[in-house]
């Protein structure tokens, strides 16, 4: 009698927890239409079993069971809630699967203590475990799987349908799965193998290209920075043109006093003076780049500002690379390079810059003292404060030169921590 009552209600929890899990794999969200939708079906699909049972027993119920509970499920998504039909075949195949587990763990208690009622009861009580937990910290993320493009859902949703397929095949249309025929006992396995494979190959390919577009996004930003950096640099320049216009008639009318005085001295230091002037007023060129010219113009300014002494040896010829890609690799070196060096004492404030060409290559090299050590995993530097001194910065220049067909290095010398780069 309890066996009984048992396997009722399991039975009527079993098809709840289908409905329910099927709707929050495939994105609905709990409101009172929704919950009126899944009562609704829930009440037809039950009532539809319930008359087949009487009228030809439990085998006919799930025999036809997909008709009767899974396509309709399956036509509430696509029709009435206007869902994909990979995404509704996706997520009752995806609630299939769920459903193993309180099968498994009844079939183990069953087996181990030979009690039907126990079995009834294991997997009511796993069925409302596995149902809560589903619901709460799985169905959100599956739901947004489910939601993108017919191929991602078909990646992601393949093993659940073909275990679907194959369950009702092997077990419930036929008996082979109990004939011990090792052609059907290997099937999963095999296709297991071939899908691990494939997952491998396109979540390497969808993980490249989020790679690939995480570093434009990357260049892009830096290039709009610089770009701001230069357009700050030239309103600079003009700022500082329109003020020496302004005061070059003072300049001139001290001048033709004092050269009227014949004092020669006092004409040289106005002359000197106006001429410091003018200088200041021009973009420091370190080489026939502009852009490279921006970004070495602005890093001297900013290390001035801070009490670090930059040193260079600029001897490059025209720059055969992708300027901006080039570009962000020396803003990424020199960034870090003053964040090493920005917490020392100021007599160890010192960064040694090298940008020559040789031999038809660009070579770069970047020298600074460090306050932390940093670790090298891989070759790559990383530190306990990783971002600060040295982390995605490294990672970009690396991928950055790669990508311009190039190599960096990364190395320790004494107390000095040095980039050479090479393109």
């Amino acid at each position: 009698m309890i066996e009984n009552i048992l396997f009722y209600i399991h039975y009527a929890l079993l098809l709840l927890f289908g409905i329910i899990l099927t709707f929050a794999f495939a994105g609905l969200r709990f409101s009172r239409k929704n919950a009126v939708i899944t009562v609704a079906l829930a009440a037809a699909c039950g009532l539809t079993q319930l008359l087949i049972y009487i009228g030809a027993g439990e085998d006919m119920v799930w025999k036809v069971y997909p008709l009767i509970t899974h396509l309709p499920a399956v036509l509430v998504l696509c029709i009435y809630c206007r869902k994909k039909i990979s995404t509704a075949l996706a997520s009752v195949s995806a609630t299939y699967l769920c459903c193993q587990l309180p099968k498994w763990m009844g079939m183990l208690v069953a087996a181990t203590t030979g009690s039907p009622v126990a079995d009834q009861a294991v997997r009511i009580l796993t069925l409302l475990a596995v149902g809560f937990t589903a619901v709460r910290c799985f169905a959100g993320h599956v739901s947004e799987i489910f939601s993108k493009d017919t191929g991602s859902v078909l990646i992601f949703g393949c093993i659940p349908m073909i275990y679907y397929l194959f369950d009702y095949s092997m077990s419930i249309y036929t008996d082979i799965w109990l004939t011990n025929n090792r052609v059907a006992a290997e099937f999963m396995p095999f296709f297991l193998c071939i899908i691990y494979f494939l997952f491998c190959t396109i979540y390497y390919k969808e993980y490249e290209q989020k790679a690939e577009a995480l570093r434009k996004e990357q260049i892009t930003a830096i290039a709009v920075q610089q770009q701001q950096s230069e357009m700050a640099a030239i309103r600079r320049s003009e700022h500082e043109i329109r003020i020496l216009r302004h005061d070059m008639k003072h300049f001139l009318d001290m001048l033709a006093v004092h050269l009227q005085e014949n004092d020669v001295e006092s004409s040289l230091k106005i002359v000197e003076n106006l001429s410091s002037k003018v200088a200041d007023t021009a973009i420091r060129r370190f080489c026939t780049n502009d852009m490279i010219n921006y970004v070495l113009s602005s890093y001297t300014e900013k290390c001035s500002t801070m009490m670090i002494r930059l040193n260079t040896d600029i001897a490059m010829e025209s720059l055969h690379a992708d300027e901006i890609m080039f570009c962000s690799i020396l803003s990424n070196a020199l960034d870090n390079a003053v964040n090493a060096v920005r917490d020392l004492p100021p007599e160890k404030r010192q960064i040694n810059l090298m940008l020559k060409t040789s031999n038809g290559r660009l070579l770069l090299s970047v020298k600074n003292l460090f306050r932390n050590r940093p670790v090298f995993r891989d070759g790559m530097p990383v530190s306990a404060n990783e971002g600060k001194e040295h982390g995605y910065g490294t990672q970009s220049i690396r991928y950055m030169a790669e990508k311009l067909g190039g190599n960096c290095q990364f190395t320790l010398q004494d107390e000095y921590f040095i980039l050479r780069v090479v393109i």
